[in-house]
């Protein structure tokens, strides 16, 4: 299953996330980054589906909440960093 990652700065950041994109009606977890993705350790991501990408990224912007980094989660488990 593919997928993307959503890091935020913090919890809070990545629960307004969630709740922003949930409100737009696309379906939005978040939860600890898998270890590797991040340097930080209050790091927290958001997941979206592979087709709700585009809308998420436009909404969240629209909402001064864009993402730290944007990482696409392949069937074989691997990620990589998607540039923006």
């Amino acid at each position: 299953m593919t997928y993307y990652l959503l890091l935020s700065r913090s919890i809070t950041h990545a629960q307004r996330m969630s709740r922003t994109l949930e409100r737009a009606g696309i379906t939005a977890r978040f939860f600890r980054p898998p270890m590797g993705l991040t340097d930080r350790g209050c790091s927290y991501a958001v997941r979206v589906g592979e087709g709700s990408l585009p809308a998420a990224l436009s909404r969240l912007r629209e909402e001064g909440l864009a993402p730290m980094r944007v990482f696409y989660a392949q069937s074989d488990g691997s990620f990589s960093e998607i540039t923006m």
